[in-house]
């Protein structure tokens, strides 16, 4: 027999799932040992040779065995490349020689959506498996179509109809074209909510906090499926704040009818809820005790006596129920938070497989009911330490007030602790990052927690809001599952990332700029590393701008942060006027300036930082109108100056959420060192020291004002913000400047107050200032507080506001020469920051009150603000003389001080 005789080694991919291994290998024996002397590729076209002998393990020079073959021919199946694979050996020599046949699949060059309208086309196509430049399956088609479906009836739209195409283009790739052609079909609309069985609520309430609604003047009445099935557990979740405990929905479910069967011409949707409602309960009291058998004082480090890790007085202070509520409607919402911080408390301290074990007690309100009570062996056990357990004086006292509360049922709760043991962290997961890559949100989590370290709930706590300030993600979700062994625990970090590039086109509104548009591009995240690059160009009648940066947050991994920047502006500045008079006119002149930054920053200690940064800038001034007073002729004779600042700064900032902070408090003190020893024409030290602190007193719901918030809690903030700036002029130390013609600290550097930015309800140039801070000052303190009161937190807050303000001046950054009017001088002098001015009496303060849009790209901040002053004698405020009325008060951004 001729040795050259070939044998199929492998067969078509259906030979391959239907073959037994073992038959595979029979056809091979033959060949079973020999050396590979080469492999070749035949039938390819898109996918080169080299690719296909990475994806296989056969390797020339190898053995060849049924294993190897059988692998190497499954690999290259379940790479989804190939309709059609087979192996042909050829003896040679010695040896064999190996020819791959293979089938390529084709492979979509295009995607074309036809009739996509209600849909985003960039989002169905991330969303579905088929994607352009990857290998065409029927199975990825069939996946697609069932996604847009499924998107559409998201949408409200159950009658889209999607038909595919595919179109083969010519050539030798084997490429094809997929179109998929939709019929979005008619938006079918709620056309009413029914609500069944409802005999003790008032529907409306109900209605009113569901997210589905009847279609209507404000309501669209779209349907979703995943909002009725969400409005399903809010509906339970309502009565049970109600104090139905044992509600339930009996019946859910949606139909789409004709609006009129007789004419057809128009389908809707109708939707019914059926409910049981249950009994009403009404709280009763807590009780806290211990499960002895999980109790490891050894783990606690509590005495002998003292097994358990916290008290029952130490508990009992958290609880939002008090004994002041035995009789109030049982609040299962309430409840849960009670029950929550039990388990909260001892997360913190690394017990998170601590359980809380709720045993209940109903107690039927009467006269008889309580007397029975009184022989309960833990009632008898409480009255001899002089403690009411089931809290039966409060129950006789309300019913003897109210005797119409007999039959009323009393929840009372004793909640069961079972400590457990401490929890330590085994591995730290993340998922649901599909741009941002692992290393940026475990850099984030890495500063506080480490596999192998106790688990502490504050500190996981203050990761999440870590991540979450990054501004890459909707949402971040922490959980802790067991590990591998007993006492171990896995951190699962969930993210929902968001767009974090943007394109926009906006308006802004600044007191020195005035109003203005705007063009900018940035990614916050670029390529998922956290990188930041954005530019912007604005434009308005007093302000024309261009800007660049970049920043690399995590320098080499390390919590070093690098900025590069530059910039060009055009602006129209403001500047005193020659005289002090009370006069609304103002004077002008056009600078140009052009600059760049290079800045280093550093994170230590979680919340801690510094940072520095090198700014030179070049500028000219020019165009002085006719009012301007000497230092600004002066400035426009020297031409284009530049200006050298070397930034200094330390910070630290707990805050929760950094774009809509509700508790922490951010410290920062900066030093601005210009000129001096860096050279230049200006010459100054300024400081900067800032405080803002957060807090929330409660959280509310608008007292109930707004039904459709009823369930949600939302927190009322208190904003305390300070800033004081500081200048100290110098001189410069190479070479010599006279000051009368090029000052040290120039009119554009100096500090002014008022506008939206820094003192609500007062200009910028008030006539009501003291005259001398008309003219810029050398030192400021600003100070405002906020009371914000969410409507809806992710787009309107009402606020209250006070703010103060105030400015000094030192008479050297002036130049006062004999033509200087003796009243200028005489301003400036009461105007120094010395103890006497350092007074209630100095200031000026506002008081009004508003809200805060939060539009995309426009973030409008609306206010009625009224002038205030200090009254001495009545040790209070009063309104200024004059200024009778409020004032309006327009900002865009929060780009105060």
């Amino acid at each position: 027999m001729n040795q050259s005789a070939s044998i199929l080694a492998g067969l078509s991919v259906i030979a391959l799932l239907l073959m037994p291994r073992s038959g595979l290998i029979s056809q091979i024996e033959q060949f079973e040992g020999r050396t590979i002397k080469s492999i070749s590729v035949e039938g390819n076209e898109n996918m080169s040779r080299e690719d296909i002998l990475d994806l296989i393990q056969m390797r020339q020079g190898a053995r060849l065995s049924g294993d190897l073959a059988n692998g190497d021919l499954k690999t290259l199946f379940n790479s989804g490349s190939f309709a059609y694979i087979a192996f042909h050996a050829d003896s040679s020599g010695d040896g064999v020689d190996i020819k791959i046949i293979v089938q390529e699949r084709s492979r979509v060059e295009e995607i074309e959506f036809r009739g996509l309208d209600e849909l985003n086309r960039q989002e169905i196509t991330e969303a579905i498996p088929l994607k352009e430049n990857e290998v065409f399956t029927e199975r990825k088609l069939s996946e697609s179509v069932s996604i847009l479906i499924r998107k559409y009836r998201e949408k409200g739209l159950f009658n889209a109809v999607v038909k595919t195409k595919t179109v083969n283009i010519e050539g030798p790739e084997n490429l094809i074209k997929v179109i998929f052609i939709v019929d979005e079909g008619e938006n079918i609309k709620i056309s009413k909510i029914n609500l069944i069985g409802i005999r003790s609520l008032d529907p409306e309430d109900i209605l009113a906090v569901l997210e589905l609604e009847e279609e209507g003047f404000i309501s669209d009445g779209t349907f979703k499926e995943a909002v009725f099935e969400k409005d399903k557990e809010t509906i339970i979740e309502f009565y049970r704040s109600r104090g139905y405990l044992d509600a339930e929905l009996e019946e859910a479910r949606w139909d789409i009818r004709w609006s009129n069967p007789v004419e057809q011409e128009e389908r809707v949707i109708v939707v019914n809820y059926k409910v049981r409602e249950g009994e009403q309960y009404f709280y009763g009291g807590y009780d806290v005790t211990w499960d002895e058998k999980f109790l490891h004082p050894e783990q606690t480090g509590q005495p002998p006596g003292d097994k358990a890790l916290f008290t029952k007085d130490q508990i009992e202070e958290y609880f939002e129920y008090t004994d002041s509520s035995v009789g109030d409607v049982f609040d299962n919402a309430k409840f849960q938070r009670d029950r929550g911080i039990i388990n909260y408390l001892y997360s913190q301290q690394g017990f998170i497989f601590a359980r809380v074990i709720p045993e209940r007690t109903i107690i039927v309100l009467s006269k008889a009911a309580i007397e029975e009570k009184r022989n309960d062996a833990r009632q008898v056990a409480a009255a001899a330490n002089g403690d009411d357990y089931f809290n039966l004086e409060r129950l006789a006292e309300l019913l003897e007030d109210n005797p119409e509360y007999e039959g009323r049922k009393i929840v009372h709760t004793r909640f069961v602790i079972a400590e457990g043991d401490k929890g330590f962290i085994e591995s730290i997961i993340i998922k649901g990052n599909k741009k941002t890559l692992d290393k940026v949100i475990r850099r984030e989590i890495n500063l506080l927690l480490q596999e192998g370290e106790l688990f502490d709930a504050d500190k996981v706590q203050r990761a999440r809001e870590l991540v979450f300030n990054l501004g890459f993600f909707k949402e971040v979700n922490i959980d802790a599952r067991p590990g591998s062994s007993e006492g171990q625990m896995n951190l699962i970090i969930d993210v929902n990332e968001q767009p974090t590039g943007t394109i926009s086109l906006g308006g802004g509104y600044g007191t020195l700029t005035g109003f203005s548009i705007f063009t900018e591009v940035s990614e916050n995240n670029l390529n998922g590393t956290g990188q930041r690059l954005s530019g912007r160009v604005e434009f308005g009648p007093l302000r024309t701008s261009l800007e660049a940066s970049w920043t690399e947050p995590w320098m080499f991994d390390v919590p070093w942060s690098l900025t590069l920047s530059g910039f060009y502006s055009h602006r129209q500045v403001q500047a005193p006027s020659i005289n002090i008079a009370n006069e609304e006119e103002l004077s002008t002149y056009d600078q140009d300036s052009v600059g760049v930054s290079i800045g280093v920053g550093h994170r230590f200690w979680v919340n801690w930082g510094h940072y520095h940064r090198f700014s030179p800038t070049f500028s000219v001034a020019a165009n002085p109108s006719s009012m301007v007073d000497d230092s600004v002729y002066l400035l426009v004779d020297q031409g284009w100056q530049v200006r050298n600042m070397l930034t200094n700064g330390l910070y630290y900032d707990n805050r929760d959420n950094i774009f809509n902070t509700t508790t922490g408090q951010r410290f920062e003190f900066s030093v601005d060192l210009v000129g001096s020893i860096l050279g230049g024409a200006d010459h100054y030290i300024r400081y900067y020291p800032q405080y803002s602190f957060y807090w929330w007193p409660m959280d509310f719901t608008l007292f109930n004002l707004i039904r459709k918030n009823v369930l949600r809690r939302w927190r009322i903030v208190f904003e305390h913000r300070t800033s004081m700036t500081f200048t100290q002029q110098t001189g410069p130390v190479y070479g010599a400047q006279d000051k009368s013609i090029n000052p040290y600290v120039e009119v554009q550097d100096r500090l002014y107050i008022g506008g939206y930015e820094s003192l609500r309800g007062w200009n910028l140039f008030d006539i009501y200032y003291p005259s001398a801070w008309r003219l810029g000052g050398s030192h400021r303190i600003l100070y405002g507080t906020e009371l914000r009161i969410p409507v809806e937190p992710s787009l309107f807050w009402l606020v209250m506001f006070f703010d103060a303000g105030a400015l000094y001046h030192d008479s050297s950054q002036f130049l006062i020469g004999d033509t200087t009017p003796q009243s200028t001088i005489t301003a400036l002098k009461q105007a120094e920051l010395n103890i006497q001015n350092f007074n209630m009496s100095y200031f000026r303060y506002s008081w009004g009150f508003g809200f805060r849009l939060q539009i995309p790209i426009l973030p409008l901040r609306i206010y009625l603000a009224k002038r205030l002053l200090w009254d001495s004698e009545r040790r209070w405020f009063r309104d200024h003389p004059g200024t009778d009325g409020f004032e309006f008060v327009f900002g865009i951004g929060d780009r105060r001080f």
